[in-house]
């Protein structure tokens, strides 16, 4: 089961951005769970509704795409990327809940991270970054696997709200921030403004 669930589970946090690309929106699919309370953020912006909580493997092999029209296709492996490394960075299950606004989503996850600290997940995310291999394939742009990850998600600054450091990345349709909570690496994912970002990590962290 945990077999067949790694080989068809579809890829939630880079799915949009590389549909997108292609000219083609993406359908938020994802196997579904009671929505854990604990991620329930006390602020959520006006016009949001939440659909579901859902759960996902730390570790994903291969990735199936799926599009609004129902059609879907298995992704490739893009050679170095550790595919949700940076919301599970110790290969646990992630857990989140999903969002739907008008025009945005809203993902906000939890993978249990003990005595992790932004410090070891930064540390962790660096070394995880891909190299070129120095074969022939690296001079093909759209399978360097440095330069699909710098179009996904690029690291923009460090805040500090409530005495919780949070990091914050930018990717071609939304921000994300992770920070720590307890025994838990935390991410809050939208096409929204930063500011609006940042509140709904602030009332995470007052929960």
């Amino acid at each position: 089961m945990y077999t067949k669930l790694k080989l068809t589970i579809p890829l939630l946090f880079l799915l949009t951005s590389f549909l997108t690309a292609c000219g083609t929106r993406a359908k938020f699919v994802a196997p579904e769970i009671e929505p854990p309370t604990d991620l329930i953020p006390g602020y959520v912006p006006e016009g949001f509704k939440l659909i579901s909580g859902f759960e996902l493997p730390g570790e994903l092999t291969s990735l199936l795409f799926s599009t609004e029209d129902g059609s879907s296709f298995l992704g490739r492996r893009v050679r170095g990327i550790p595919f949700f490394k940076m919301k599970g960075p110790a290969g646990n299950v992630i857990q989140g809940i999903y969002y739907q606004g008008k025009d945005h989503r809203l993902l906000i996850t939890k993978s249990y991270f003990p005595n992790g600290d932004m410090d070891q997940w930064l540390k962790e995310y660096d070394a995880a970054q891909p190299e070129h291999c120095g074969c022939e394939c690296d001079n093909l742009p759209y399978l360097d696997a440095r330069l699909f990850q710098e179009r996904i998600n690029k690291l923009q600054e460090i805040r500090t709200i409530d005495g919780i450091r949070v990091v914050i990345f930018q990717g071609p349709q939304a921000w994300t921030a992770f920070f720590v909570r307890g025994d838990y690496l935390l991410s809050v994912e939208s096409g929204l403004s930063l500011k609006e970002n940042l509140k709904i990590v602030a009332s995470l962290l007052k929960g």
